[in-house]
């Protein structure tokens, strides 16, 4: 990928972004540079691949915004939910891959992109591990990009509903 090609995504990723803001969409900065980057990736064309050392960047970025959030209680409340989580990550994966079969099985998809496609994880992964299969990995960046918007969107906007109820303010700074 260029540099010019990946400036625009940037750029579209970053008015998107504050686009979403404005239409107050749940958690705006990443559904609105989803819908802006991905925007731009459609107009222009280009499939390269997003080159690896912006994305060491962005990833760094991201888990150290998630490590600066880290409290001292953590590891003590960590333990309270591995049980519960593991259970739910377990009969989510199940539920997947039996989504995915039930697609294989009716629509024209490989099994392969139909399962990978169905269960959950990170975007990179899914689509690194369906490319290494063998499989169609656009075709798996574009089911799961669909299932990040709609997770992201219902619970930005549930959590903004239980706020609301619960008489507390939304943070628009957290993108709610």
């Amino acid at each position: 990928m260029s540099l010019i090609a990946l400036a625009a995504l940037i750029v579209g990723g970053t008015l998107g972004a504050l686009l979403g803001r404005v239409l107050h969409l749940p958690l705006w900065p990443l559904t609105g540079a989803l819908v802006g980057a991905g925007s731009v990736q459609l107009f222009v064309g280009n499939h390269a691949p997003f080159p690896t050392w912006a994305l060491f960047i962005a990833q760094v970025l991201v888990g150290s915004t998630v490590g600066a959030r880290l409290g001292p209680t953590v590891l003590q409340e960590f333990r309270l939910v591995l049980v519960p989580g593991v259970v739910a990550v377990v009969a989510t994966v199940v539920a997947g891959i039996g989504l995915g079969l039930a697609v294989w099985s009716l629509v024209t998809v490989g099994r392969v992109e139909a399962v990978f496609g169905m269960v959950p994880g990170g975007v990179g992964e899914m689509v690194s591990a369906v490319a290494s299969l063998g499989g169609d990995s656009a075709l798996v960046a574009g089911m799961h990009i669909i299932r990040l918007l709609v997770v992201v969107t219902v619970m930005g906007a549930l959590v903004g509903w239980f706020r609301r109820r619960e008489g507390g303010a939304s943070t628009d700074e957290e993108g709610m």
